[in-house]
């Protein structure tokens, strides 16, 4: 192997290697991968996450129903959809008539807090980050919406 080559492949050896290495160390900080849905359902059901879209800073508070809808305040309040699927958590909501679910990757931290990771329609990343899950609705979402954790009627 002459030496030109040699240092083609070893270059493109530290590549993927450092490449792996960034990607774990993007990762790391988020906390330990949760993934049984039952301790992502425990996370959820009946408590209320609230957080920072960590590329945007913007502000985002949700109340997960027992019944497996949410009250979502990102902005107004958005009526949604929850549910857990191949180790993740999903989501749909009521203003795109619940056709583009999107799914999250969630890690937990030693204090109590959490982290989504999931993808834009571009392949973006979208990381939101969440204080300890609260008991209950705080912030009186259920109370604010149309319709609450019941289903909308029928049209």
């Amino acid at each position: 192997m002459g030496l030109a080559t040699f240092r083609a492949c070893a270059v493109a050896f530290v590549f993927f290697i450092g490449a792996g290495l960034a990607a774990a160390d993007d990762a790391a900080p988020l906390g330990q991968p949760i993934t049984d849905p039952a301790e992502i359902t425990a996370h959820m059901a009946g408590n209320t996450l609230s957080g920072v879209l960590k590329e945007t800073g913007e502000s985002w508070v949700e109340f997960y129903c027992d019944t497996g809808r949410s009250l979502y305040q990102f902005g107004d309040i958005a009526l949604g959809k929850w549910w857990t699927e191949s180790g993740k958590v999903c989501f749909a909501y009521e203003y795109n008539d619940y056709r583009f679910p999107r799914c999250f990757e969630m890690f937990g931290r030693a204090d109590g807090s959490l982290a989504f990771l999931g993808h834009d329609d571009s392949g973006q990343p979208m990381t939101f980050l969440s204080a300890p899950p609260v008991p209950g609705d705080p912030f009186h979402l259920e109370q604010r919406a149309v319709h609450g954790c019941a289903l909308e009627p029928s049209v």
